[in-house]
């Protein structure tokens, strides 16, 4: 009976206590405070709401001011209220006890393999984006609020150490985990990485991460070689004979160094921000170009022979080693000193801006190292890098490198060469109460010769240097914060100066030239001198950029929901103060000679006093976990605002991923991006052209008599006005899929790209009519010529504009399998398929007049239809690891299936054309026998002779052998078989899609 009662009770007890719950939970208030002091919110509250705060005041601040606008139930307003004070408000009975949050501790440590604790190991906790250096026994502490936290990401990382990371559950107070083991970097491993790998909490859902037992494996000569792991790359010999840039996601023709450039890949390549400590590597100021005015965007590269030996693959007429109005050359940066590399093609975090094609995202780290001596020996260049990093109790870790690197073209001659030289120290250290303060100083060093020598056997031959020097030195702080909103407060800071020549000496030998130094419109006469001399041409740019970047990270939550919060600001300025074009116009170059007919003139033009660039850019971003059914729902969503000129661009972008199963993942990702113009597309400098209205040159013994010679010439000068160049765009929308089931591992991304405003070149013509120049009839008169009627000239303009307009959509593809126990043997599939379609805004082609035929066509305009350009590559690795016999062996099949551009048989009849005085005729019907234009019908099979018309295959091999823990060895071999097969294309050209084998060995030695 009793037992009867007190159940009785006990339900009566609940039932009225539910009640209550629902009475707290219906009851709205609607509280407003504007710089209020807390006593004066609770005050409001109370009155409200009939509930009484209980609180020892000498705990608790109650002056401090608040602003809180809220209306709903209690439970929301209290919630709303510890967000803004950090403060635990708790309901009990019609009391609300206020307390200060209480803080976790989430403690650690990290050993080696022999148990022994690692110091200044980088500890990053994910969720609050803190960093931790581990002190002299492998330590690692931090706080996190204990009310908000539920679990934690770690990673550790550094130089010298296999990296992991591991998710933990927070319980309570204390929380201390296991030893963290980071083992010594060795091919005996157990598991070891051989594939750039996947993962969600990276900067974008498709992201691709490149670690340091992967660019060990590579043999890469730069970070270059390691793009061809992205799924759809097809794979390139190593090399460092040609500019190297990114292009990611595009289906248009590559950067490479011949002189012709194709502009919508100058965009792209533009568009790739390369991150490396957290800032970005600007090309924005690089000036060295001839006038893009005269020759346009993709024509303006000083550029020049290579003769080469007979029967090799060097010769060509028309290498440049500069990469103006595209992304860094890569072969500047190498790899020794990179630990991991983040590919992120898609659609990256609001942190990065002034990018339009993704970023490539390379970190460096310092800590204790053996010393490192790496020498790597190819058939077409030698490298050689050291190291060491030292540990030292009192003031953090260094880290010492150094690298050079001699490559040649053809050893047989060398006569063309690349020389990079490079240097590297960094500092970390950490201050401050339980090591808050974390900061790495870095200093870089770097001179890259890109030569070509004189042919002796060539008389036409050039001198031809591209050269570079570069000093940079950068802070990346953190401050870890362990109450409050903030929880961590970053800043980047990095200034870099470069010194860049490009310089080309070629022998001029004639009978004499004309010139003029004139800078104003008008009749001139020109000079006289002697027609035998050395031509130079000389360009030197000093671009300095100086950027900071803060970054906030803040938490805060909202029911269940633990939000971070990144925030922040960029600013870059960034200018070239070198001396520009430096031209002697009594030494024109040869194809600018008067004599040649050629009206393109170039003067003196100095960069330095172009005003410098100024960026200044703001972003915010919301990162949090919801469940649904059960599975997480990870959503990154902010945006970024940038300000360049009187420019204004917003970027929203989002990335969201969901767990459908513990095995299977979905995501979506969508988001915009902007790209500022170049400093040379912005200030190509005024175009000059010389006109000839005027010539009597007398003789004297075979010598020109200057006394008795006149040359007059209309000297027009033409300054464009870019400062309507806006920013380019690109809008991108991206779904992706990964499945991991017993460690099988599959992946799969497919996006639509649009890229919109991209910055080219257009020509154009004007019409100008000056007074026509006849001889003098009278040859006493004291003036020998006379002007009888006029004559119509034509003038070339090329003026940038944002007209570039590209559409793209492709599908990556990337499957790994578990290791084979019987053949020690996993595989990796990856493939890709990228269409791109786009249509220049301009398609012309000009021709020489050699007839006295007036109207005959000079210029010819073709339609501007769209064009699609599909490729797609794919590569199969077998990897065989053996690791009590220290040993990998990757064996890569490639396949590349497809290389094609859709055309149209009228693309090559033109629509109309520009005779030489500038004037246009249009051609309604195409008439084969018309004199005046049939020479401009493009036949179908020059249009089409860039279609691959079959399946080629490639073979690669890649050995690493540990011979003891001090010394390793690897092999690399770029088509093993020398599979060379061959195919003709429609314009009778010979095309090997396979390059000639080359053989490298590497030797790594630890002291």
């Amino acid at each position: 009976m009793f037992s009867k009662s007190i159940n009785r009770s006990a339900l009566l007890l609940g039932v009225i206590l539910s009640f209550q719950v629902l009475a707290v939970d219906a009851q709205q208030l609607k509280i407003e405070s504007k710089n209020q002091p807390l006593r004066s919110v609770l005050k409001q509250i109370e009155e409200k709401s009939g509930y009484s705060f209980l609180y020892d005041e000498s705990q608790i601040n109650m002056d401090r001011r608040i602003n809180i606008e809220v209306n709903g139930a209690l439970p929301q307003v209290l919630n709303q209220l510890e967000q803004l004070t950090y403060l635990k408000l708790q309901i009990s009975g019609k009391n609300i006890l206020i307390s200060k949050a209480s803080l976790g501790v989430l403690s650690g440590k990290v050993v080696d393999e022999g148990g022994k604790g690692i110091p200044l190991v980088t500890v990053h906790l994910k969720e609050l984006n803190q960093y931790y250096f581990t002190d002299n026994n492998g330590s690692f502490r931090f706080q996190f609020p204990a009310h908000r936290l539920k679990s934690a990401n770690l990673q550790f990382s550094m130089i010298g150490k296999q990296g992991t990371s591991i998710t933990t559950v927070l319980n309570g107070a204390n929380n201390a985990i296991a030893d963290i083991i980071l083992p010594t970097l060795s091919v005996g491993l157990e598991e070891i990485a051989v594939t750039p790998r996947t993962n969600r909490r990276l900067e974008s859902n498709s992201s691709l991460y490149i670690n340091r037992e992967v660019i060990e494996q590579s043999g890469a000569l730069s970070i270059n070689d390691l793009l061809s792991l992205i799924p759809g790359q097809k794979i390139a010999a190593p090399s460092l004979q040609q500019v190297q840039q990114a292009n990611l996601r595009s289906a248009t023709l590559g950067t490479n160094s011949f002189s012709n450039k194709d502009p919508f890949t100058l965009n792209n390549s533009f568009g790739v921000a390369l991150i490396m400590d957290g800032i970005a590597l600007s090309n924005n100021t690089n000036m060295q170009t001839l006038n893009a005015g005269i020759y346009g965007m993709g024509n303006s590269y000083v550029n020049g022979k290579i003769s080469g030996l007979s029967g090799s693959d060097v010769g060509t007429d028309n290498y440049t080693g500069d990469y103006t109005f595209g992304g860094t050359d890569l072969r500047q940066i190498a790899t020794d000193n990179i630990e991991s590399i983040e590919i992120a093609a898609g659609v990256p975090s609001v942190k990065y801006g002034d990018m339009t094609n993704g970023a490539i995202i390379i970190n460096r780290i310092a800590g204790k190292t053996p010393l490192n001596f790496n020498v790597q020996l190819r058939d077409n260049a030698t490298v050689y890098g050291i190291s060491k990093g030292f540990d030292t109790r009192k003031f953090g870790a260094f880290t010492i490198g150094g690298n050079f690197t001699r490559s040649f073209e053809d050893n047989r001659d060398k006569l063309k060469s690349y020389d990079r030289l490079g240097g590297n120290i960094m500092w970390s250290t950490f201050a401050g109460k339980e090591k808050a303060f974390t900061n790495t100083l870095s200093i870089d060093y770097g001179r890259n010769m890109d030569k070509v020598r004189r042919d002796s056997d060539d008389p036409t031959a050039a001198v031809m240097r591209f050269k570079s020097y570069n000093f940079s030195i950068g802070s990346r702080a953190n401050y870890r914060i362990d109450r409050g909103f903030l929880s961590n407060i970053g800043l980047n800071v990095r200034y870099s100066e470069t010194y860049q020549n490009t310089y080309k000496e070629q022998d001029v030998n004639g009978t004499y030239i004309i010139y003029s130094d004139a800078t104003e419109t008008g009749v001139h006469q020109g000079q006289y001198a002697s027609g035998i001399y050395q031509a130079v041409t000389n360009i030197e740019g000093k671009p300095i950029d100086l950027t900071a970047r803060l970054d906030l990270t803040g938490t805060f939550q909202t029911g269940e929901l633990l939000h971070q919060v990144n925030f922040g600001a960029f600013l870059n300025y960034s200018k070239n103060i070198g001396k520009g074009q430096i031209v002697d116009p009594s030494r024109p170059r040869n194809n600018t000679i008067a004599a040649n007919a050629d009206i393109r003139k170039e003067r003196y033009y100095d960069v330095s006093l172009i005003h410098g660039q100024q960026q200044l850019g703001f972003y915010a971003e919301d990162l949090f976990t919801a469940k649904i059914a059960h599975r997480d729902l990870n959503i990154r969503i902010g945006t970024r605002l940038d300000k360049f000129e009187k420019y204004v661009t917003f970027s929203p972008r989002t990335n969201i991923n969901y767990a459908v199963t513990p095995a299977l993942t979905v995501g979506v990702a969508y988001g915009w991006a902007s790209k500022a113009p170049a400093l040379a597309q912005l200030y190509p400098g005024p175009v000059f052209y010389e006109i000839p209205l005027y010539q009597h040159t007398a003789f004297n013994g075979g010598s020109v008599d200057e006394a008795n010679s006149l040359y007059l010439m209309y000297v027009d000068k033409f300054t464009p006005d870019n400062s309507k160049l806006k920013p380019s765009l690109s809008e991108q929308l991206e779904f992706s899929a990964t499945y991991e089931y017993k460690d099988f591992k599959w992946g799969v991304n497919v996006y639509h790209k649009k890229n919109y405003r991209d910055v080219v070149t257009v020509n154009s013509f004007e019409k100008i009519l000056l007074d026509k120049y006849d001889d003098n009839p009278d040859p006493n008169a004291e003036v020998p010529y006379i002007i009888e009627g006029t004559k119509q000239y034509r003038l070339s303009r090329f003026e940038f504009m944002n007209a570039g307009d590209k559409r793209t959509q492709g599908i990556e593809f990337m499957l790994s399998t578990p290791k084979w126990t019987a053949i020690a043997t996993s595989f990796n599939l990856r493939a890709g398929l990228t269409k791109s379609t786009y249509r220049p805004l301009q398609n012309m082609a000009t021709f020489t007049n050699n007839t006295d035929n007036p109207n005959r066509a000079e210029s010819a305009i073709y339609p501007t239809q769209r064009r699609t350009t599909t490729v797609s590559n794919a590569a199969i690795t077998s990897s065989t690891h053996i690791p009590k016999a220290k040993l990998l062996i990757n064996f890569t099949t490639e396949l590349n299936l497809m290389n094609k551009t859709n055309t149209d048989a009228s693309d090559g009849i033109p629509i109309g054309y520009y005779t030489q005085d500038g004037t246009y005729y249009a051609i309604d019907n195409f008439d084969r026998n018309n004199v005046n234009y049939a020479h401009t019908l493009r036949p179908i099979e020059e249009i089409n002779n860039q279609n691959q018309p079959a399946v080629y295959t490639n073979f690669h091999l890649n050995v690493s052998k540990e011979i003891s823990k001090r010394l390793s060895l690897a092999f690399h071999v770029y088509n093993v078989f020398n599979y060379r097969p061959q195919y003709k294309r429609s314009d009778n050209s010979m095309i090997i899609p396979n390059g000639k084998p080359t053989y490298g060995a590497q030797l790594r030695l630890k002291l």
